[in-house]
């Protein structure tokens, strides 16, 4: 598996990681992934295969770990079709990570699998999504097994489990951030309704409009807490208390909201935002 020369950076909030030598994934080889800021000096090194270039860490201060990881997929890339394994981090890890590549802009990431060096990006911007994209010329079947290799230990596929995981519903909010128009296409059901703390009520064609358009962004969104309220049927009611930061028109706004949320069961599992209302908490 060989690494492209034009994904050794860090855009658009995604990280897009290659790996730089052969990986051979086993059900009985468990995937450690560690990242670590580039020192200018320490005593753990490690040369990048690539450049030939030393590089510093220390091997006991990572930013995130396998820990940190919430949920994993293979799947294919809409841009080339190739398929990658996606990484969602859980919201401690979200924020680790985006307080280190806020430290780290101009400076290097190292990213570890085992021991081994995979790549070590230049970061050029603070990542706040907290999704992690591995392309490393996998076929699916590879890109499945390092999926299953790198989830936690506990279950993790929503169609199994009675509880869907908070980093599913966290989702929503990254492809907000992200201007991410096909997660949300997939994320937002055909007859949604999206109260906001000010009143403003939309539905999902203008949701997505006002993204397309910039007359709203999202800068970030953190997911400070959720509570799983009732299931019922196919509906399921949740409460998340999020922490937002972004534009209306020229205008930037930074809010502490209570967020109920209605998601509704599609078939095969997968849930869509039926109903949603925003509170804004006074400090």
């Amino acid at each position: 598996m060989t690494m492209s020369k034009k994904t050794n950076s860090l855009f658009r909030g995604l990280l897009l990681l290659c790996c730089l030598m052969h990986i051979t994934v086993t059900a009985q080889q468990k995937a450690i992934v560690g990242f670590y800021k580039a020192l200018p000096k320490g005593k753990t090194y490690v040369t990048d295969k690539q450049t030939k270039e030393v590089l510093y860490y220390n091997p006991d201060s990572a930013i995130v770990t396998h820990k940190d990881i919430a949920t994993t997929r293979a799947e294919s890339t809409e841009s080339t079709g190739r398929p990658v394994v996606r990484l969602v981090l859980t919201p401690a890890g979200r924020v680790a990570f985006r307080k280190a590549t806020r430290e780290s802009i101009g400076k290097k990431i190292l990213v570890m699998m085992n021991g081994r060096l995979l790549i070590a990006p230049v970061v050029l911007n603070e990542i706040a999504g907290g999704e992690v994209d591995i392309d490393g010329n996998f076929s699916m079947e590879e890109a499945r097994a390092l999926a299953a290799n790198l989830a936690p230990e506990r279950a993790i596929d929503i169609k199994e489990t009675a509880v869907y995981p908070p980093s599913y519903f966290a989702s929503l909010d990254s492809a907000l951030v992200h201007k991410d128009i096909s997660k949300l296409e997939r994320l937002l059901h055909r007859s949604a309704s999206i109260g906001h703390s000010n009143g403003w009520v939309q539905d999902k064609k203008e949701l997505i409009h006002d993204l397309e358009t910039g007359k709203v962004s999202y800068r970030s969104i953190d997911q400070i807490s959720i509570e799983e309220k009732d299931i019922e049927q196919d509906f399921i009611r949740v409460r998340r208390n999020l922490k937002v930061e972004g534009q209306y028109e020229q205008d930037p706004f930074e809010v502490t909201l209570s967020v109920m949320e209605i998601w509704k069961k599609q078939p095969g599992g997968q849930l869509q935002l039926w109903s949603r209302q925003a509170v804004a908490i006074k400090d």
